[in-house]
């Protein structure tokens, strides 16, 4: 059985000893006897006690002595550096007084079993030391353990630190000082436990409140509540209150409730929650894989943008959404629209992460490759919020491919990754934009951000994708402790190596996604029109090989225009998808060139063109002026009426009856082109009919008219 030299041992039930704690001194063999030091004694003087072998081995047998520890004061366990040099030369004088005596074991024998013990005081007349000093040393030196470092001085204790000292008629602490002999300071008050009390009341009552009154206010109601009568009748002396000081108040209040107390009483439970509490668990204490944990949120850019169409158009400032793996802090998807935080941005966003991003990048003018954004897989669960995501909708599209867990309202720290990266796009370009609000951070008075917008919708995406793509570049520390696999292939502690190299290794939690489950679910639903220009939809035209080798533009011409069921990219006008057969998937079709105007545009600009349309028809339904012709439209008709009822009694045919001659002298009535003919006419056959006689003018001839019986 081990009991080494300096261990400690718990005795219980034993007839040999008080129970408790026993420092082993010494195994002395050759009187087969274990020297113990009692600690948990109280006495400065204790001597040491003598067990035999065979006993203290007996007592282990039958559990009657157990190993156990003991916790050494704060004070030892300081490094030698940072001892003050006055605190290391007693501890070295100490040890010197006692260095030959504790190495004598016949003296530590003696000490222990005999009751007088005449070397001791000899020693101490030897070492110019009090007897009792020595003893002091002696019993400081077997409790802590039995090294130089036992004997320091236990100055931290000086005071009675941290032990309420009870009051009598003279006041604790500094007394007040006067600056000048010239004002005499009242006397200081006394605190007593019925003052405490007061104390306690009145925190509870105005301070640990959410009203978060401050100390001052607090020790003012506290007068009031408490010690009105005092303040009056001193009022009415002409002298001091005797009343506790504010700074009596503060004291004591640290000294009654704990700071802990303090900061829970002073805020909401959920406060607390996100911005108060310790902060003692990791984001990957659940899993450290790729694809175990999806995170999902949405927030409003701090930019302002301006429309495709015309800087003068503000369209306000655009959400954001972003889907980031949680393990790797890869962010796996992106969607910037102008539609507010809903499920219609949000599938588009999921869509995003799902999907490839060479040619979501391409559309924006970013040429990479899919190796460079290596994202297009469904995670094992998808972590978001009590919002836009927790309706009927979003459960029945995404429950086939993957878990969705919510966060409580009102915990963003829940999920902390996805909130970060929000917080990393507006330092790194959001709010370098012309336009930017910087987060609300605006001066009074300052220039209204609205009129320094000038980027696009376009152009903010554009470069939120390349500042996303430098981010899944950079180097995360966090990374580095966070899996083995980076150090074990010496690759630096990025995101996307991160999130290669557990791939690569197959650990990781990601399932592939097929394109057309994605486009079918998470795409916004729409339904376009089959016509003779093409496949219509929101005042565009599409078409793909499939459409012109089936004709169906034709078909539309001849039989009519029929409806089919599309998905939308909300993020270009480039292309949507068709479903041309009710039995077959969605099919690409690509922007005609008559629409080219929308070309690389978002759909937001579509929608733009129609809202702009709409208002220019709401501003003038009809002219003014098509009002005046109709009305002198219809004097005309009122003055034609009457006109013609001094008609009424002629027949058709008499109407009807000679209209060439009526036709000629309605123009020689109403024109001069006979009569300018005429003068012309005499003037050639006066002068130069001689030159016209013998001369054939052929006039022109209007083409044969068919008739049925005729074909030619």
């Amino acid at each position: 059985m081990e009991f080494p030299r300096n261990s400690v041992w718990e005795l219980k039930g034993s007839d040999l000893a008080e129970d408790g704690l026993y420092r082993v001194l010494d195994i002395m063999h050759d009187v087969a006897s274990v020297v113990l030091f009692p600690l948990n004694t109280e006495s400065s003087t204790s001597r040491p006690l003598v067990f035999s072998m065979e006993a203290f081995i007996e007592h282990i047998k039958s559990k009657k002595a157990k190993k156990s520890e003991f916790t050494l004061p704060s004070f030892l366990l300081v490094a030698e550096e940072n001892i003050p040099e006055e605190h290391i030369a007693r501890r070295d004088k100490n040890y010197g007084l006692i260095e030959n005596i504790v190495s004598d074991r016949a003296f530590v024998f003696d000490y222990a079993t005999k009751k007088r013990v005449p070397h001791l005081a000899e020693y101490a007349k030897k070492v110019d030391i009090d007897r009792k000093a020595l003893s002091r040393l002696l019993s400081q030196y077997w409790r802590y353990g039995q090294e130089k470092m036992a004997l320091l001085p236990a100055f931290s204790k000086s005071g009675g630190s941290g032990k309420d000292r009870i009051p009598t008629d003279k006041p604790l602490g500094a007394p007040k000082q006067p600056r000048t002999v010239a004002v005499e300071r009242a006397v200081k008050y006394i605190i007593t436990d019925i003052d405490k009390s007061k104390f306690k009341k009145a925190l509870k009552k105005y301070y640990l409140k959410q009203t978060r009154l401050t100390l001052s206010k607090t020790y003012n109601y506290m007068l009031i509540d408490s010690y009105a009568d005092e303040v009056r009748i001193a009022n009415a002396c002409g002298k001091p209150p005797a009343v506790p000081t504010l700074k009596q108040f503060s004291y004591w209040s640290k000294k009654i409730f704990s700071q802990d107390e303090f900061i829970k009483g002073r805020t909401t439970e959920n406060d607390q929650l996100r911005n108060k509490r310790g902060l003692l668990g990791s984001v990957i204490q659940d899993s450290y894989l790729p694809g175990a944990h999806f995170e999902i949120d949405a927030t409003v850019a701090d930019v302002h943008i301006v429309s495709e169409f015309g800087a003068q158009h503000i369209l306000g400032r655009p959400t954001i959404y972003i889907v980031i793996d949680r393990a790797s802090r890869m962010i796996v998807g992106i969607h910037v629209s102008l539609f507010h935080a809903s499920w219609r941005a949000a599938r588009q966003a999921l869509s995003n992460s799902f999907l490839p991003k060479s040619r979501y990048c391409k559309e924006f003018g970013v040429d990479i490759d899919d190796s460079e954004w290596p994202c297009s897989h469904i995670p094992k669960e998808l972590v978001c919020d009590n919002g836009e995501m927790i309706g009927l909708q979003p459960k029945t599209a995404l429950n086939p491919m993957t878990k969705l867990s919510f966060t409580p309202p009102y915990r963003p720290d829940r999920k902390g990754v996805v909130e970060k990266r929000f917080d990393i796009l507006n330092k790194e370009v959001i709010h370098e934009f012309l336009g930017t609000t910087r987060g609300g951070d605006i001066v009074r008075g300052s220039r209204d951000p609205r009129k320094d917008a000038i980027y696009t919708l376009k152009e903010v995406t554009t470069e939120i994708i390349k500042t996303i793509l430098e981010h899944n570049r950079s180097i995360f520390n966090d990374l580095a402790f966070s899996s083995p696999l980076l150090v074990e292939n010496d690759l630096s502690p990025t995101p996307i190596n991160y999130w290669k190299i557990h791939l690569a290794k197959h650990k990781h939690e990601l399932q592939a996604a097929l394109p057309d489950e994605v486009i079918a679910r998470l795409l916004p639903p729409a339904e376009v029109s089959m016509t003779r220009s093409g496949i219509y939809f929101n005042g565009l035209y599409y078409s793909c090989l499939e459409v012109e080798e089936r004709n169906l533009a034709s078909v539309a011409r001849s039989s009519g225009q029929w409806r089919l069921e599309a998905r939308i990219d909300e993020n270009t006008t480039n292309h949507i998808y068709v479903r041309l057969d009710k039995n077959h998937g969605f099919t690409v079709c690509h922007l005609l060139p008559r629409s080219r105007m929308f070309k690389d545009k978002s759909m937001y600009e579509s929608d733009f063109m129609q809202d702009w349309l709409d208002s220019k028809k709401e501003l003038a339904p009809i002219s003014v002026a098509s009002i005046d012709d109709h009305q002198s439209r219809q004097q005309m008709s009122k003055h034609a009426k009457e006109r013609s009822k001094n008609s009424e009694n002629i027949s058709f045919a008499e109407k009807t009856k000679n209209v060439r001659q009526h036709r000629k002298d309605e123009l020689k009535a109403t024109t001069n082109v006979l009569e300018a003919e005429t003068k012309r006419q005499n003037v050639i056959d006066s002068t130069s009919l001689n030159e016209i006689v013998g001369n054939v003018v052929s006039l022109p001839v209007g083409r044969k008219r068919k008739t049925k019986g005729n074909p030619s």
